[in-house]
């Protein structure tokens, strides 16, 4: 008698046949853009398989509304996984710790090989793989906080905090809202003043919607070093493990249409000491940073909401061959396939559009990027919401009570019916992100250009 065994699964395995469930790299007989390469391919099968893997850690903590535990996030970490959704600035500490064995790296690659094509597939397959709330709770507050401090801090200490960081060993979050401040940062109030021996800022004031604040060691705060407006601005690095400054920050749950795991939090600095030289760029020089931090955090949701409306998109494909009404499947139905039409045709041509920003950001000049850039950012994310907006509403109409129960087939639908409107208000409102591309459009306009 002899064991039988089956074949152990592959990431091809994992790759949908159902039509537009997948990007085109991944698609059968499609020829490769340009762009993508087999290192890409090779990095976001692997990258799929580790996620699928770990599925059921993550659902556990998603569904028993806890927050995302430390050796979890560790676990994450080891993977390199946490190192790729924060990109390209922290490729050489990443190149470090995988030479010294402490990380390994999706697809077998390379750090110092990892480009911004990487990035954005990692980012869409973290949304694709996981429930909400446990993504934000992973990489929401890291992935929009850590690629800053690796950029602007020239603190020697950086690479320490960076390594800690991509290892899941510590956590960090990006604190610039506040209950009267949101989209409009140069309105922010929390306060920053000088200590009378010069060593420190003492920080007061109250920060709101902080995703993965529960869990933060780190967290990068927008402050008011100077007179109101932009120029009066600062970016500083709280660590709450130092001794001087944990006293005086303290952080509160929110409850939000977000799972538990999401740690948003209240944070409050209560004369909260923090050293001087963990300034980020210059005194009152710190809106432009946050600004520059901005285009980086919106192209990064709108890849999570890239993949996570293909998800859904292939789940009504599903639904709808298999629901039978009045004796039919829904696909048999004209008004279903003009549904999924327009889900197919927003999603193909907002594909499109994110790889048009995303090329022109791995190859224009960094000068160039930083004044081209910032419009054609703030439009791609304000169609990005609006198209998931489309889709999610499409989804809950074929889906019915299925998409309004946290259950059964409708699941993932009922989960980004809840949170979708997450990616339109964070990192700027559709009318800010709106209203910010036409007038950065309008600098540019030729002064004499008529009809």
């Amino acid at each position: 008698k002899s064991d039988v065994k089956l074949p152990e699964k592959t990431g091809e395995d994992l790759v949908s046949l159902v039509p537009y469930a997948e990007i085109p790299l991944l698609r059968k007989n499609w020829a490769p853009s340009p762009w993508w390469t087999d290192s890409h391919r090779a990095f976001l099968l692997d990258m799929r398989m580790t996620l699928t893997n770990m599925l059921p850690e993550f659902m556990d903590i998603e569904t028993k509304g806890e927050y995302v535990g430390s050796e979890l996030a560790q676990k994450v970490g080891a993977t390199g996984i946490l190192a790729c959704l924060n990109g390209m600035a922290c490729m050489g500490v990443a190149q470090k710790l995988k030479d010294e064995g402490k990380m390994t790296f999706p697809g077998g690659m390379e750090p110092k090989n990892f480009d911004l094509w990487h990035e954005y597939l990692a980012n869409q397959e973290f949304a694709r793989a996981l429930p909400v709330g446990v993504r934000n709770g992973l990489s929401g507050g890291m992935s929009i906080s850590m690629p800053a401090i690796a950029t602007f801090w020239k603190d020697p200490r950086k690479d320490v905090v960076v390594e800690q960081i991509i290892l899941g060993q510590k956590r960090s979050c990006l604190a610039i809202s506040e209950p009267h401040a949101g989209s409009d940062v140069a309105k922010i109030v929390t306060m920053a003043r000088k200590s009378k021996c010069g060593k420190y800022y003492i920080v007061n004031g109250i920060k709101k919607w902080i995703t993965s604040g529960m869990n933060a060691d780190l967290f990068s705060v927008a402050v008011r070093t100077g007179a109101g407006g932009a120029g009066g601005i600062s970016f500083l690095l709280v660590d709450r493990n130092d001794p001087k400054t944990a006293g005086g920050v303290s952080v509160k749950h929110i409850k939000t249409s977000d799972a538990k795991a999401a740690a948003t939090a209240w944070v409050y600095f209560d004369d909260c000491y923090v050293p001087v030289e963990n300034l980020m760029g210059k005194e009152n020089q710190g809106f432009k940073l946050i600004m520059a931090n901005f285009n980086h955090e919106r192209w990064l949701i709108c890849a999570g909401v890239m993949g996570g409306i293909r998800v859904i998109l292939k789940e009504c494909f599903l639904w709808c061959m298999q629901r039978e009404v009045f004796g039919k499947n829904l696909m048999s139905q004209p008004v279903i396939r003009n549904k999924l039409a327009k889900m197919i045709g927003s999603i193909e041509s907002l594909e499109g559009y994110m790889e048009s920003i995303t090329y022109q950001m791995a190859n224009m000049e960094h000068a160039s990027a930083m004044t081209e850039l910032g419009g054609p950012t703030a439009i791609l994310k304000y169609q990005t919401t609006r198209i998931m907006t489309l889709v999610v509403d499409e989804a809950c109409q074929l889906f019915g009570g299925r998409a309004l129960t946290a259950s059964g087939m409708g699941k993932n639908v009922e989960i980004i019916q809840r949170t979708y409107k997450f990616a339109s208000i964070l990192g700027g409102s559709e009318e800010i992100m709106a209203d910010l591309g036409v007038r950065q459009a309008l600098q540019f306009f030729p002064p004499d250009a008529k009809l």
